[in-house]
């Protein structure tokens, strides 16, 4: 198949995604695709998967992002990078978790950019749906303490 547009790309990717994981966690929402960016999350904005295809980088940013207020963002970045060695045993040792732009947070990896395929997109669904499988399960037990 032909290269497709990043749009096309991203609006693609969160049906993909919602087929690979268990029907806990299937009832995500969906914003965007906007720019070169798509986000899932469960009802708060603020913490959300992330896809951000950065053409000029040549990579894509597969990431989970909490954009909050800084307290909040520091509680997770503090409880992601606890369990950091069982998350890079889960997910790949390119996770990074990290202090970001605006008093935000994030775990993330980078993974170059490929042609805009059927392939690529497979690819990049399997990434993200193993980071949702992974994380949030984390946030979930966190947040009942």
């Amino acid at each position: 198949m032909a290269e497709m547009k990043t749009r096309e790309f991203l609006e693609s990717l969160p049906d993909l995604v919602r087929q690979q994981l268990p029907p806990e966690l299937k009832a995500f929402h969906v914003t965007g695709p906007a720019m070169s960016i798509v986000k899932l999350h469960y009802g708060r904005p603020a913490v959300h998967y992330e896809v951000w295809i950065q053409k000029r980088r040549r990579e894509v940013e597969v990431g989970l992002h909490f954009e909050g207020d800084p307290e909040s963002n520091l509680r997770h970045l503090e409880l992601l990078s606890g369990r950091l060695d069982a998350i890079r045993a889960a997910l790949g040792p390119g996770i990074q978790v990290e202090r970001w732009d605006k008093g935000w947070t994030r775990a993330h990896e980078s993974v170059p950019l490929e042609p805009l395929g059927d392939d690529f997109l497979v690819d990049l669904s399997f990434k993200v749906s193993k980071m949702m499988w992974t994380l949030e399960p984390l946030l979930e037990r966190a947040a009942k303490v």
